[in-house]
This record gives structure tokens, sequence and C-alpha cells, in this order.
């Protein structure tokens, strides 16, 4: 027996000091009444399952705006002053193989398809490729032609009637030899969502089997392997039941059952496989004093109990550090940073349901069946074969940890120098957004897209917008001057295609720009129309809109820097003296406002997460060192993973291996994403491997046996964990989308260096050089924190 027997605990649910243990109770209970919650979570895993349809029609489009940033300004006075323009303009790209565009065929053939889409409900101002004026809607190849096409609502109805749109035209362009797709921010958006969720498909084919792989080789037997996939993928389910709830009040879209799915599935094989471990230990040491079938079961409700109150408050304790790193993020009020919170948030918590409910029934029910399918003695761990697996000392992970306190500086020293060498390109971070174009290539609104920018200009699907707001006198002569010169400005920049401007309008209709041409114009009935979608006539008569076109792709470093320029110097240097104020919107706007909130907010989200966790940590541990030690390391992994991203993606050094082109940047919401996720998920491995530590330091009082006994009782199933979450996190890199890619390598990697370099090298040895110090709490904090007990 293992530091003196285990005795009879099972007959009694645990040892004399566990008897008020809330989670050994109610593990020993599911286990008792296993086919009563089986059947209850049978009904509520057949809902949630009845309910995932609903999800589907309840997602939007990915949204992107900041909560009163200049874009989201922008995009209000659109609204507003600019009804024709709509919440949101896309392009309809007309093409022919051998009819050109000004052929009476070609023109008829447009013609119709305009004359269904106006007719749709939503669509606020159709204009076609053959009105004068403006941006140049035929292409150079003389067979391509744009309409723009406005739309109003919200997010969820701008992509319904996206759909709609695309319906219309491919069903009213059929048979004219002219093609017709249509392209914009919500279509993209849509279409890149459905390629993401085609991503993970995909990953999940490859990361699941490989997974139960591990676990099969971690666990050695092919039912306990199970356990931990079944109950991961459960809680999964259970996570787009609750989502498909609470979609139509969040205004959810795509991407958060994308990344529901992919931290759901690495959690819950993890929670599951740290509570399965340690019921097949608990069994292992008790079975076999066990000699009437009612004494068995006894010991395997009061095996579960146990499980429950080792590895359940573990889990228990990591799932609530996770949604605590989680929930800092509600303080960027990015749509997209918030999806994401409430996404890992309830399927964390879901998770949490199943392996602490759901999983101790079925154990309780499968007993020492755990063990069936099993591979030869020698390749299952000692701590599941009976008899105690003799001494742990002895084992690989026994003779490791001894190995790292033999050199404790050296081990300290050589991890932490790794580290910091791996985070050194971090200093360098550039931030954007890739809209993943280059995977939409085989989707309506990216061929549409790749067909813009061929034949007229990478920007033209989406421009540039600035509203200017001449103010409550109007709109004067010196306004007007003031926005021609800045037309002639932005003509000479490189990074501009094309502008769209009202002051070239007034100069094309009155041969002059100035208030009394504005006024005859606008009294003018032919002129009055054209002229009101760039200067509100009809709404206050002080707003002009200039429409600029980058002549690099919407999502490109080089279109973000455009904006910058706009807003820092064009704009402020034009307008200087003339009173009037203006907003830069439009998509590639958004990106720049999502990207300086991230930049802006990161540092009070480390803090945030940095001091819950180590407030929550000090009450648990009760030691000022233990959660000190665990929030720098984890800190330090995170700078790694990061910085190893920022090497690989943004400097382009894996761009071959792992199949992207190098955009230059990272994605906006990237690192405090990670950040968050990284750092609520590198806890698990912190509290089950420190939570043996207080377990075996509370029996023996000693440094030295504490922490190389509790590495060998968890070496095996920390590695194994890690394992599994590298592989579900690093399928993700045969995504086609790069945002995907960044998430799942950054995942990935991060959980590999918190496994091996940070719990079983810095975490030892660092512990080893602290001694009695890892559990010191001065006397004034140890009566006034509160004694909390998760056991």
């Amino acid at each position: 027996m293992r530091h003196g027997s285990h005795g009879h605990r099972g007959f009694r649910g645990g040892d004399d000091d566990q008897r008020l243990s809330l989670l050994n109770r109610w593990g020993a209970l599911v286990a008792r009444h296993g086919w009563i919650a089986v059947g209850i979570w049978a009904v509520i895993l057949t809902v949630a399952g009845c309910l995932y349809p609903m999800l589907q029609r309840e997602l939007s489009t990915p949204s992107y705006t900041i909560a009163g940033s200049q874009s989201d300004q922008a995009q209000e006075l659109l609204g507003e002053h600019f009804p024709a323009l709509g919440n949101e303009q896309g392009v309809l790209v007309f093409t022919a193989a051998g009819t050109g565009a000004r052929s009476t065929a070609y023109r008829a053939a447009v013609a119709g398809v305009l004359e269904k889409v106006r007719a749709l409900p939503g669509i606020t101002g159709v204009v076609d490729p053959y009105t004068e004026g403006g941006i140049s809607r035929i292409g150079d190849d003389g067979r391509t032609a744009v309409a723009l096409i406005g739309m109003r609502g919200d997010a969820s109805e701008r992509a319904d009637l996206s759909d709609d749109i695309s319906t219309a035209a491919t069903a009213a362009a059929s048979g004219t030899g002219v093609e017709a797709l249509y392209s914009g921010s919500t279509p993209l958006n849509k279409d890149l969502s459905e390629v993401e969720l085609h991503d993970q498909e995909r990953a999940e084919m490859i990361g699941i089997p490989v997974a139960l792989a591990v676990l099969l080789l971690a666990s050695g037997a092919l039912v306990a392997a199970l356990l931990p996939v079944v109950t991961a993928l459960l809680g999964v389910l259970l996570c787009m039941g609750v989502l498909a709830l609470v979609a139509p009040v969040f205004g959810l879209d795509q991407f958060v059952t994308v990344i529901a799915s992919m931290i759901g599935v690495g959690v819950g094989i993890d929670y599951g496989l740290f509570v399965v471990s340690r019921f097949r230990e608990e069994l292992a040491h008790r079975i076999p004093e066990a000699s009437t079938r009612r004494e068995r079961k006894c010991i395997v409700s009061g095996a579960v109990g146990q499980a429950l109150h080792t590895s359940g408050r573990t889990v228990l304790a990591s799932g609530i550090i996770v949604m605590v790193a989680l929930c800092s993020m509600v303080v960027i009020r990015g749509h997209v940073f918030q999806q994401i919170a409430l996404g890992t948030g309830i399927v964390v918590t879901c998770s949490l349901l199943v392996s602490l409910t759901l999983l101790p029934a079925i154990l309780g029910l499968l007993g020492t069946r755990v063990e069936k399918l099993a591979l030869p003695r020698r390749m299952r761990p000692q701590d599941t074969v009976g008899g105690g697996g003799g001494d742990p000392m002895t084992t690989f992970w026994g003779r490791w940890a001894r190995m790292v306190m033999r050199r404790p500086w050296l081990c300290a020293g050589a991890s932490i120098v790794l580290l910091v060498v791996m985070a050194l390109p971090l200093g360098g971070i550039k931030l954007g957004l890739d809209l993943g174009l280059n995977a939409l290539g085989k989707t309506e609104s990216g061929r549409a897209q790749q067909i813009v920018a061929g034949t007229f200009t990478p920007g033209a699907v989406a421009p540039v917008q600035i509203v200017i707001d001449a103010g409550a006198g109007g709109i004067t002569t010196a306004d007007l001057n003031a926005v021609a010169a800045l037309g002639d400005s932005l003509r000479a920049n490189s990074s501009v295609a094309e502008i769209v401007s009202p002051t070239e309008a007034l100069d094309q209709a009155a041969g002059r720009h100035d208030a009394p041409a504005l006024r005859a114009a606008a009294r003018d009935a032919a002129l009055r129309t054209d002229l009101g979608q760039l200067v509100d006539l009809d709404t206050g008569g002080r707003h002009l809109l200039l429409t600029v076109v980058a002549d690099v792709p919407i999502d490109s470093v080089g279109a973000m820097q455009l904006v910058r320029d706009l807003r820092n110097d064009i704009l402020p240097g034009a307008l200087a003296g003339t009173g009037a104020t203006f907003l830069v919107g439009g998509l590639t706007a958004q990106y720049v406002d999502l990207s300086d909130e991230t930049t802006a907010k990161l540092p009070l989200v480390i803090s945030i997460v940095l001091g819950l966790s180590f407030l929550y940590l000090l009450v648990v541990f009760r030691s000022i060192l233990l959660p000190l030690k665990a929030a720098v390391m984890n800190l330090l992994a995170t700078c790694a993973a990061l910085g190893l991203t920022v090497f690989v993606f943004q400097e382009g050094h894996g761009e071959s291996l792992l199949g992207f082109s190098n955009v230059g940047t990272l994605q906006a919401y990237l690192p405090v994403t990670l950040f968050a996720l990284l750092f609520g998920l590198s806890m698990d491995y912190e509290v089950f491997l420190v939570g043996r530590m207080k377990e075996e330091w509370d029996r023996s009082h000693d440094h030295v046996v504490t922490v190389a006994t509790a590495l060998s009782h968890t070496g095996r199933q920390i590695t194994a964990a890690a394992a599994i979450m590298m592989v579900v996190f690093g399928s993700f890199l045969v995504a086609d989308v790069l945002e995907l890619k960044q998430m799942g390598f950054a995942l990935a990697v991060a959980v590999t260096l918190d496994a091996t370099v940070i719990r079983m090298v810095l975490v030892p040895a660092v512990m080893t050089l602290a001694g009695k110090w890892n559990w010191w709490l001065p006397g004034p904090l140890e009566r006034a924190i509160p004694k909390v007990h998760l056991e």
C-alpha cells in the first residue's frame, strides 16, 4: 500500500477527514444512482441535439465593430444621413466569357438582374454599371461590370438579404450568358464562416482519432481511453444547445461555434482524463480487498467519490480560473471578444458539468470494466495495475523528478532562458485582420472579389468612407474648397486607386464647386438624385461623403495604414481652419479600430487576469509563493507561445511548411484572446500538479518527497493531456483560413511548453529551491483570508 494502506475507506466513501467533502459525497451518490443520472443526461443531450438546427439558423455574420469607435459612428451617420446607401453597400459583379459589357445583350442581362434585386425587401438603392460619373464600373477587360447595392438592417438581416440577392441574381442571369456574383462585407464574412466551419470539421476528423490513440497509449485500456473523448464531445453538444438559446439575445456568429468546439474538445478531454485516471488509481488500490458484489459496488462508489474529491476539485478549480480569465475580455468593446468569452465560458461550464455529473455516473456503472480491452500490463500505468504499482520513485517520472531536484538551479535557469528567447519576437508584433480572402477562392463572394481585384482594384469591394460634418452653419465654399483640395491630394497618393468626391460631381454639373452651385444643383431634380448620394440634401445639408478606393487589398497592412494616415495627418491638415469634423469608416477602418482597441486594452486584461488568478490561488492554496509562481510562469509560457507565433506567421518562417501566405501581421484579437485562453488552460496543469503536491505535503511535510511523489503520479497524465491538446489544437494547422492556423498553432505551442518546460522542469526546480517557503502564508493573511476547501 502507498503511504500506508487506504484500508476499507471505499466502504465508507472516504477517510474520516473527508466525511464532509462535498465532491466526495456527490461522486459516490451519482455512482450509486448511475442509471438515473445517465437517463437525465440522455434527455438533456437529446434536447441539445434538437436545438442545434435552430442554432445554425440564428447565427449571423462575424462583426468586427468596436462600439463608439470612428468606424462605428461613421456607419451610424451613413445610415442616418445617406439612406440610399443603407447600412452597408455590396457589389454585384457581372462577367461574361465572350460578350462585351457594353453590348445590347449584356446590358439587357444586367438590367434584368438589377430589376429583380431592386424588388427585394431591404434594398435601399442600386447604382448600375452604366451610371455616368463616379468610380468606373466597367472593367478594363471590357467584359466585367459592377453594380453597387445598398442594404439596410442589422447584421442578421443583411446576412439573410445577401442570400436573397445572390439567389435572385443567379436566377435572373441564368441563360443570358452573363454570370452575376454578389460580394461585399457581409457575403465575404458569411462565406468565411462556412469555410471555417469546414476547417473545423476537417481538423476534428484528424485531431480526435489521433487524440484517442494518444489516450490509449497513456491509459493502457481502450474503454478508459474512450471515456474522455466521449464526455468531451457530449460537453460540446450541450454547449451548442445552450448557444442556440442565447444566440438570438447576443447576436452570435459562426465563429463562436468554431472556437467553442476547439476549446471544448481540448478541455473536455483533459477534464475527463484527470477524473478517469484518478478513479482507476483509486480502484486499483481498493478493489482487491473486496470479496462480495455488494462490497465491490461500495468500493466503486467510494473510488468515484475520491476521484472527484481529488481530480474533481482540480477540474473545478481550473475551470473556474479559465472563466475568470475569459471574463477579463468583457472590458474590450469589440463584439468578437464578447463572443469568444461567451462561447468559451459556456463550453467550459458544460465540460465541467459533464465531467462532474455524467462521467461519475458512467464510471459507477462501469466499475472495473473501465479496464476492459487493456494493453499488456507493462504498457499500462503502474498506478492502475493493482497493488499500488510499486514505489512511485522508481517510475520514469519519479526518476525524472529526482534528476531535476538534484540540479534545480541549472534546470530553472535553462528553462527561463529558453522561454525568454522564444518570447523575443513578441517585441516586434504587428496586429491586423486578415479577412481570409485566400481561402475563399471557391465561394461566390471570393470569386467576385478576385474578379474585382484583377479587373479593377483590390479595394473596390469595400472602399473607405469619409463622412465630413460641416457643422450647424451648413456647407460653405471654404468647406468645398478644402474637400476639393483633399481630393487632389488623395489622387496623388500611391495607396489610392480612385475617389468619389462631391466637389467633382459639382464641377461636372455646374463647372464649379462653391456653396451657390451646391444650392442650385440641389434645386435641379435631375441632379439632386445623384448628388444626394454624396451630400445629405434631404437630411440636414451639412454632411459630405467621400469614397476612397484603396489600391491594395482591404485587409492589408497598406490599407490599414491608409486609414491611419487619413485620420492622423491627411484629413486634419486638409480641414484645418474650416471648423468641419470628420469620421473615417468602412470595413478597413473597422479592422484598424479593432486593432487599436486590442492594443489599448491588452495591459488591462493582463492585469485583471493576473490579479484575479493570484487572489483565487492564494485562497485555494493558502500560500504567497505558489500563486505568484503560477502567474509568472504562465505569463512566461504565454509570451513564449506568442513570440513563436510572431516568428512563424508574422515573419513568415513557417510559410512553406504550414501552407499559408504571409500577410505580415497577426490577427488583431489574437494576443488578448490567447492570453486569456492560455492563461486559463495552463492552470489545468498548475492546479493538477500543485494540488497533488499539497496533498502529499499535508501527508509527509517533506518537500523532497512532496515534489517527487506528486510528479511521479501526475507526470504521465499531464504529458498525455498536453499531447492531446496539442493534437486537437494543432490539427487546425490544416485549415484554409489563416486565423484558425494562427490560433491553433499558438494554443498547441503554449500547451506543449506549459506541460513540458513549465510543469515538468521549472515548477519542480523552483519548488525544490523554495522548500518549505512554498507553503508559507503570513499570519495576518492566514487569519484574514477565508478558508475555502473545494473538497
